[in-house]
């Protein structure tokens, strides 16, 4: 449900952000967004290159679907059944993703459309299946290896629309179509609910949020548990980035520099103070999606809001 921007938000005691949805309401956010890349990748020029340096718009497909000796939903669940992480162990949660996607893109680098179609809508059927099952209400929160650290199977089922919507936006130059806003949202509440998680796991008290056209969120997080949100508007006092979501999600990405987009008020920060309550997660976690951009941004804080505060119309 939306937040009331007037009503400050808490998580309750072990609240786990999207992982603690309904999962049919986790559902309703992340099918349509699998939907949209599968129609989306079904007109592109899959030989033609991608904004993926080194990667044609068939390497981003075949890297987001299903196929044999991939890493599977199935064994995320195996891996959650185990409940093997040892906390005092960090590498025990970390997956390496990309020597994985370089060994499924070698096997699978000249798949042709019909097989590659096949594999995306495997991944989905896949999480729609452990959506509708009991599955994901008795192992959603357990956390399992992610290229972040350990994260709540639930939190990574979720997390796919952030790969979803960025890779649809990749595919621009091969031919692909505008996203649909449903896509950009659900990628754009996925980072967000990341970044929560991430946030709980450091036990940093904070609040921040994406704000969009296309649909906002936001996450508030304390030690061990954070909430995640739909925001119609941002809440007085919030530190949030402003921009439509393509742009959020570029800047996320590392696709687009930060400071150019600021400067042509792509993208608008308030309360950018807040931010400095996100530097642990953004100087200690290896692999955060547009980590170099989000330090340079910590370390300069003040610099930038100096810069948003000369640019007519922004608010502080």
């Amino acid at each position: 449900m939306p937040a009331d921007p007037r009503t400050p938000v808490s998580p309750t005691d072990g609240e786990c952000g999207l992982a603690s949805w309904e999962p049919a309401d986790l559902a309703a956010l992340v099918l349509p967004a699998w939907d949209d890349f599968i129609d989306l990748a079904g007109s592109v020029d899959l030989d033609a290159p991608s904004r993926v340096p080194g990667w044609t718009a068939r390497a981003v497909c075949v890297h987001l679907g299903s196929w044999p000796g991939s890493r599977s939903l199935q064994q995320m669940v195996a891996e959650a059944e185990r409940d093997d992480i040892d906390p005092a162990d960090p590498r025990s949660g970390t997956f390496d993703q990309e020597s994985h996607n370089e060994a499924v893109l070698e096997a699978r680098s000249r798949a042709p459309r019909a097989e590659l179609i096949q594999a995306l809508v495997a991944s989905r059927d896949e999480a729609a299946a452990y959506l509708a099952a009991d599955t994901a209400r008795v192992l959603g929160r357990r956390r399992i290896r992610s290229v972040l650290g350990p994260l709540p199977l639930s939190t990574l089922v979720g997390a796919a629309a952030f790969e979803l919507a960025v890779h649809a936006l990749d595919l621009a130059p091969a031919g692909g179509r505008t996203p649909a806003p449903a896509l950009l949202s659900a990628g754009l509440a996925s980072l967000i609910d990341t970044t929560g998680a991430l946030a709980a796991r450091h036990d940093l008290t904070a609040s921040a949020a994406g704000a969009a056209p296309e649909g906002g969120w936001g996450f508030v997080a304390r030690p061990g548990a954070w909430a995640t949100v739909a925001l119609p508007e941002v809440p007085a006092g919030w530190a949030a980035v402003q921009g439509h979501a393509a742009d959020l999600l570029d800047a996320s990405a590392g696709r687009r520099a930060v400071p150019p987009m600021l400067a042509r008020r792509l993208l608008r920060l308030h309360h950018v103070g807040g931010l400095l309550a996100l530097a642990p997660i953004v100087e200690q976690v290896p692999g955060l999606p547009g980590g170099p951009a989000l330090r340079a941004a910590v370390r300069n804080v003040r610099g930038i809001s100096r810069l948003v505060r000369r640019l007519p119309g922004v608010p502080g």
